[in-house]
């Protein structure tokens, strides 16, 4: 009997399912799919409990765990079930996360590759070892959580306050980083809001200052002469990106300018312009290697840092053991050995590390991400269950043939 056997189309019909019910964020609120968990560890006899700091309770937590009768360390998985706004699907002629009759080939929506489909991974794993208690060795907790998105202070940063033991001794994500990269670490970023101000008017007038949409523009070229923009000249997301071999953009710190806003009619002096702004920092750097420079250019140009929103950059020992088991593994799965390698982007990784807990990071191909059509083949989305339920097994010690006889 194969030991790490489980419904695959179970899996797919539950990935669908918490893809079709929508929780982007903003706003965050992420009660339809979490109904949908809850269904799910409920129909399995799997014990959880819901937390949250939010007043509204819209932006939930759930923990459900899985004690083994043999000691061991405590694995915890984390993911997340809020997505990035918008990106409705035409695929295939049907909506974004339509539930489709009949087996699955591909997750399809907003949230199939970043992250609900590593959610239902994890709980498909979760179904699993809950039937094979009597083997496991330690215990494995699922975190669900809101939040991430935003990196605000309702989701995984709220589970850490409100149970500091949720720690555990090893963390697993599904993140994405695709079939051939173990993501050990993670580059840091820093968000910040800059606004420039003016006296307004009418636009047919001369005004005594510049419009604070020119100061925009001149800060936006000074900001770029000191920091260049990163190119992809392939066009596509491969191996040279996720994981570049020598120097390259993930050892410098880049900058992505990701919304600006002003004014409020045409024919009006804009008052006031707000730049948002996303930088990342690579391992071996910190924010203030960000901030420091930045506010002396927004002093340059007369303007005003509001919003910061900051995480320093992280990694695990990529040497120890949770590397060693799911770089197995994936090698078992996939016949390729994976690279090892420092995150593009950030995710709740990051929190268990601070904590000097290693986080490894294992998931879906990040080349539909954020895009209008995100997808998910569900062949992928075995491989990466399977990865996960074998990497489990080891650094637990959990007999494989006592588990599969359970």
């Amino acid at each position: 009997m194969d030991p790490y056997q489980f419904d695959v189309q179970e899996l797919a019909h539950l990935a669908q399912a918490l893809v079709s019910a929508e929780s982007p964020n903003p706003p965050g609120d992420v009660t339809r799919p979490m109904n949908v968990a809850i269904g799910y560890l409920q129909q399995n006899g799997i014990p959880y409990i819901e937390l949250t700091k939010d007043p509204q309770r819209e932006k939930l937590n759930l923990v459900a765990r899985v004690v083994g009768a043999r000691p061991g360390p405590r694995v915890i998985l984390n993911a997340h079930l809020d997505v990035f706004p918008g990106g409705r699907s035409t695929s295939a002629g049907r909506p974004a996360g339509q539930d489709q009759a009949g087996p699955l080939s591909r997750i399809v929506g907003r949230g199939a590759v970043d992250m609900k489909s590593g959610a239902a991974a994890f709980m498909t794993i979760m179904k699993h070892f809950s039937t094979r208690t009597e083997s496991l060795c330690g215990e494995i907790t699922l975190c669900l959580v809101s939040d991430e998105e935003t990196f605000g202070p309702y989701g995984s940063r709220a589970l850490l306050e409100f149970f500091p033991s949720l720690a555990g001794d090893y963390l697993l994500s599904t993140e994405p980083s695709s079939a051939s990269v173990v993501r050990y670490g993670e580059r840091g970023f820093c968000w910040v809001e800059v606004t420039f101000a003016g006296p307004g008017g009418h636009g047919a007038y001369p005004s005594a200052k510049p419009s604070p949409i020119d100061t925009a523009g001149a800060f936006i070229a000074a900001l770029r002469e000191r920091w260049p923009e990163a190119r992809n000249t392939s066009g596509s997301i491969g191996q040279d990106v996720l994981a570049p071999k020598g120097h390259s953009f993930v050892n410098d710190i880049s900058l992505s300018l990701g919304m600006i806003q002003g004014g409020d009619k045409v024919n009006m002096k804009p008052t006031d312009c707000t730049i948002s702004l996303d930088f990342r920092i690579p391992v071996g750097q910190c924010v203030d290697d960000v901030l420091v420079p930045l506010r002396a250019l927004v002093q340059a140009h007369d303007g005003e840092i509001g919003y910061v929103n900051s995480g320093e950059p992280n990694q695990s020992d990529s040497t120890g053991p949770l590397f060693q088991a799911m770089s197995a593994a994936v090698a078992a799965e996939t016949g390729q050995t994976p690279a090892l390698a420092v995150g593009l982007g950030c995710t709740d990784a990051r929190l268990w590390r601070y904590l000097g807990v290693p986080a490894a990071v294992y998931g879906p191909d990040p080349s539909t991400m954020a895009f209008s059509e995100e997808w998910l083949d569900v062949d992928q989305l075995e491989t990466i269950t399977r990865v996960h339920m074998r990497t489990i097994y080891d650094i637990t010690k959990t007999p494989v043939q006592a588990a599969a006889a359970g």
